[in-house]
């Protein structure tokens, strides 16, 4: 078992999130660490070492999975218009990809047995995204390019939007949309969002010229 732990910390540290990033999607909170450091190919006493207990691994498991949506949060960078377009895009790949649905409806199902894990799915994994989409919006408000209301309330009902009933669906394991469907959903969500915000696509000023059905989304 020595020789399993010979790499790099910062190596072995990535192969242990990694590790129970899938565990922890396919299986739900209930792995154990032990099958956390078989899955890495690195001894128990190494998981210890870099995360104190599960419940300090699965908070950082979810921060992993979530990066992709921070990572479209930086409208200093792109603007809101493309902020929206970006995360919508990451929405329908990372959140209704069929693990994460599985994952969320397994901690559902083990939120009375595991309530920790499930507040720290939900607040890492939902309620920081709404919060920091609040900031965004409220920062674009400030520079007049969306019309001023409460950002939290606008952050909601955009996320609300964008999770629809198909987020529901694939919940329930009902038949989901296609791709494609998919796709055309979110491209309809950020437009009517625009449209009733006075978003409009260039980042300009706030003016009365609203955007129309042909809001770029590809």
């Amino acid at each position: 078992m020595a020789n399993l732990d010979t790499r790099p910390t910062s190596d072995r540290q990535q192969r242990v999130l990694q590790a129970a990033c899938a565990l922890f999607l396919r299986d739900g909170y209930r792995v154990s660490m032990g099958a956390v450091a078989r899955e890495a190919g690195v001894s128990k006493q190494t998981v210890y070492a870099h995360f104190e207990n599960k419940d300090t691994l699965f908070h950082a498991a979810v921060e992993q999975l979530v990066l992709p949506l921070h990572a479209t949060l930086t409208p200093e960078s792109r603007g809101l218009s493309n902020t929206l377009i970006a995360l919508a895009r990451a929405h329908q790949t990372y959140v209704m990809d069929q693990a994460n649905v599985a994952l969320g409806r397994m901690l559902i199902a083990e939120a009375p047995r595991f309530p920790a894990a499930a507040r720290t799915f939900f607040r890492t994994a939902i309620d920081t995204v709404a919060s920091r989409l609040a900031d965004c919006m409220a920062e674009a408000m400030d520079h007049g390019t969306m019309r001023r209301e409460d950002p939290e309330v606008a952050a909601e009902l955009f996320l609300s939007m964008l999770h629809g009933l198909e987020g529901d669906r694939r919940l329930f394991g009902m038949h989901a949309r296609g791709q494609k469907a998919q796709d055309d959903w979110a491209r309809h969500a950020v437009t009517v969002f625009m449209h009733a915000y006075d978003i409009l696509p260039d980042g300009t000023a706030l003016t009365t010229k609203k955007p129309g059905i042909g809001t770029e989304f590809s």
